[in-house]
């Protein structure tokens, strides 16, 4: 029988639980290499960069408890083990309804087409962003410079914010992650004795003026001043314009635009949604396209519930459910896998934690063996963190 040959785009989050899910075995064996050269239906290539960052703990960057060399992982050993092959380029085009992948020097033909291709942002929604703001989706790089200019500075106005892409119906953004670095940031210069000297201010044209709730009180309960409902007109060098043309002070900006899809997913054969991502179906099929799916940060859902988030949970519930549609339609059946909506995530505030957690079937979190507020589940959060970075490291 002939080898399917699938390839994947990216080596984010949901490139590696769809391999994951798609090379599952009941158990490790030691001569997993030799195994999968000497017996596996697929033949497959990852194009990439070749390098995992675990996004999820960019937060901590704040309080110094993680680095880039904590959170990044050289992803080739992980895939060299799995007999996959990879390709260090980036991808240019997709053309032939998914059949055919273009880079910067080569042509990649395929049976199966995989996209965990990421997000892009819209940094244009707001004039400034790009020159005057700086984001924890931007990479460790970035979180670098906010700290040290954080380090370097010796009072002032700090402004932190997000805003969210609701054309696809679903929260297509990272307000979790900016709440997280509004409440570390509280920590870190409580730690140092200096919180007196700052004022932090937490904005989102996205909540509205008196939204209520555990979130909410948290950042109350720390002092942080609430912008709910606020857009600044423009982001500017040391302050932020509003629409009236007033100005306020901002010394240190830390924002993140809503999500859309990259200039790949607009300028290929790929169907766009309204939010500007790939248009997938409840199966992770691109709408339109044979066999090419997609899941993870640059996909929509379909009909999703209005609470549904972009997070690497959500991306590992929808690579599971792509894996098995795609080894049912290898085998001659129909994609009938569809994925349940979860938004489940530990918030660490590091002298306290809180565990948000939603879903489309009411289950609980871990059959509820963790509580939903602890200071204890930073340590499940990160201990989640560790077991899943060795995995890559080492299985």
């Amino acid at each position: 029988m002939k080898k399917q040959n699938i390839t994947i785009i990216g080596n984010g989050f949901a490139s590696l639980f769809f391999i994951q899910y798609l090379l599952f075995l009941p158990f490790y064996p030691i001569f997993t290499w030799f195994f999968r050269r000497l017996y596996s239906k697929f033949e497959i290539t990852v194009i990439g960069n070749g390098e995992f960052v675990y996004f999820p703990a960019m937060p901590e960057f704040i309080t110094c408890k993680k680095t880039k060399r904590d959170i990044t992982v050289d992803i080739k050993p992980f895939l060299k083990r799995r007999n996959i092959n990879f390709v260090n380029e980036t991808v240019t085009n997709i053309q032939d309804g998914g059949r055919t992948v273009i880079t910067e020097t080569g042509i990649y033909k395929n049976d199966t087409l995989f996209l965990g291709v990421g997000p892009a942002f819209l940094k244009n929604d707001i004039p400034g962003t790009r020159e005057h703001t700086l984001s924890p989706c931007d990479g460790a790089e970035s979180m670098l410079k906010f700290v040290n200019k954080l380090n370097a500075m010796d009072g002032g106005f700090v402004y932190l914010g997000f805003k969210v892409n609701k054309k696809d119906g679903f929260v297509s953004g990272r307000g979790g992650q900016m709440y997280e670095c509004a409440c570390l940031l509280d920590y870190a210069l409580k730690e140092k004795g200096v919180r007196d000297k700052y004022e932090i201010h937490f904005f989102s044209p996205d909540v509205s003026e008196g939204d209520t709730g555990m979130i909410t009180d948290r950042l109350q309960e720390r002092g942080i001043i609430l912008d709910y409902g606020y857009e600044p007109a423009e982001f500017l060098d040391g302050w932020l314009k509003d629409i009236d043309g007033s100005f306020r002070k901002a010394d240190l900006v830390l924002y993140t635009p809503g999500i859309t899809g990259s200039e790949l997913v607009k300028n290929s054969c790929l169907p766009v949604s309204m939010g500007g991502q790939i248009d997938t179906d409840k199966y992770g099929q691109v709408k339109g396209l044979d066999n090419v799916y997609a899941a993870g940060d640059c996909a929509s859902h379909e009909n999703p519930p209005a609470w549904v988030p972009h997070q690497a949970h959500m991306a590992q519930l929808r690579s599971q459910a792509v894996a098995k549609n795609v080894k049912a339609k290898i085998n001659g059946k129909q994609a009938t896998n569809t994925y349940r909506y979860e938004l489940s995530c530990i918030m660490n505030m590091e002298n306290d934690a809180i565990w948000l957690h939603m879903s489309s079937d009411n289950k609980p979190p871990f059959w509820n063996i963790f509580p939903r507020r602890s200071k204890k589940l930073i340590k499940v959060k990160n201990t989640f963190e560790k077991l899943y970075l060795i995995y890559l490291r080492y299985f």
